[in-house]
């Protein structure tokens, strides 16, 4: 399975990943700047306060912090050799995966550097499950609180697009739920797949079954770790709430600083809001880091909160602190991780 994780995540499929998620990046951007339109961009750039981008930067790093001491108040409890620099590159690892692949799968990412931490697969797997569901939490209980408050600045067809995301977040969650405290329900139906590969196709049929084998194991972990958790970690749990909290905050206000920089007058709230249904929408957009629909998304939701030359700037400059930046730092750790396990095997061969 650590094989495999390295396969996945070969320099090959890193570069289409992220030749895929600039494409659709660039060709969401030109329609962006196209809807809100650019003849006073020229204005709105000599204006910007460029002190306050700086503190959009300060957003985004505390951003980071908060998503890996997520990381870390779990895995610390795994294998406390781990120290925070690996949970803030396998941070920036995850969030390097999701930009560059289809549904923002970026769970891959932290496995394969937490595991050359020392960190056991199935302690990883349990930590991003929780961090999943977490997220999962927070974001169906602020989208539901904002559907119900249906704030008149919302565009009709987003409220509705976020009602049809409220089903499909309940059913993800329910599933990740069963797979945090219920993992044992998958495998009957492997084992049955199992058995009938064995009876028709003998050599696929072994092969599968060593596979089961190894799932058996890592779900026997998976349950010890789930079970430490919930019965002698409560507090640790509620805290991986907060700094859910924390993050989504800090780019909530990582956006309204982007929008005082450019002169703009929406609140804090409206901000809030908008960042919450963007996330919402978003989260299992098919495109990479939703790359092209988050663009698109941003201009719908803001063309009612600010002057329309200013929304496809607004755009660019929050993906690029949200999400640009994590790309191209994230890529270069699991960059350097790769190529250092590429020349130590080469060396043990």
């Amino acid at each position: 399975m650590p094989e495999n994780l390295g396969r996945s995540l070969s320099r090959k499929n890193l570069i289409r990943g992220v030749i895929f998620f600039t494409l659709c990046t660039l060709g969401g951007l030109c329609l962006s700047f196209l809807w809100s339109g650019v003849q006073d961009i020229g204005r709105v750039l000599r204006t910007m306060q460029v002190e306050n981008l700086l503190l959009a930067g300060l957003c985004m790093f505390a951003d980071w912090i908060c998503g890996s001491l997520r990381f870390y108040i779990f895995v610390s409890k795994m294998s406390p050799k781990v120290t925070f620099a690996d949970s803030l590159r396998a941070n920036l690892a995850t969030l390097c995966v999701s930009g560059v692949t289809p549904f923002q799968t970026g769970g891959v990412g932290h496995l394969y550097i937490f595991m050359r931490t020392g960190v056991p697969l199935s302690g990883a797997v349990t930590t991003g499950i929780i961090c999943f569901l977490g997220t999962l939490s927070i974001l169906m209980l602020s989208a539901g609180y904002v559907l119900w408050l249906d704030p008149p600045f919302l565009p009709r067809g987003i409220t509705l697009v976020s009602r049809y995301s409220l089903l499909v977040f309940m059913l993800v969650f329910t599933g990740f739920l069963l797979l945090l405290l219920k993992p044992r329900i998958i495998q009957s139906p492997l084992k049955g797949l199992a058995a009938f590969l064995a009876t028709r196709f003998p050599f696929i049929g072994t092969r599968f079954e060593r596979i089961t084998v190894k799932l058996e194991a890592l779900i026997t972990e998976h349950q010890a770790f789930t079970r430490l958790f919930i019965s002698h970690h409560k507090g640790t749990c509620v805290l991986g709430l907060l700094l859910t909290l924390g993050f989504f905050a800090c780019r909530f206000v990582g956006g309204y600083v982007v929008v005082k920089a450019l002169g703009g007058s929406a609140t804090l709230w409206e901000m809030s809001v908008a960042g919450m249904i963007l996330n919402f929408v978003t989260l299992f957009a098919p495109s990479p880091g939703a790359s092209g629909i988050a663009e698109i998304t941003s201009v719908l939701l803001m063309k009612n909160l600010m002057r329309p030359e200013l929304v496809g700037l607004w755009t660019l400059l929050t993906r690029f602190f949200t999400v640009y930046c994590a790309v191209g730092i994230g890529g270069v750790v699991l960059g350097s991780q790769l190529t250092k396990d590429l020349k130590a095997n080469e060396t043990a061969s």
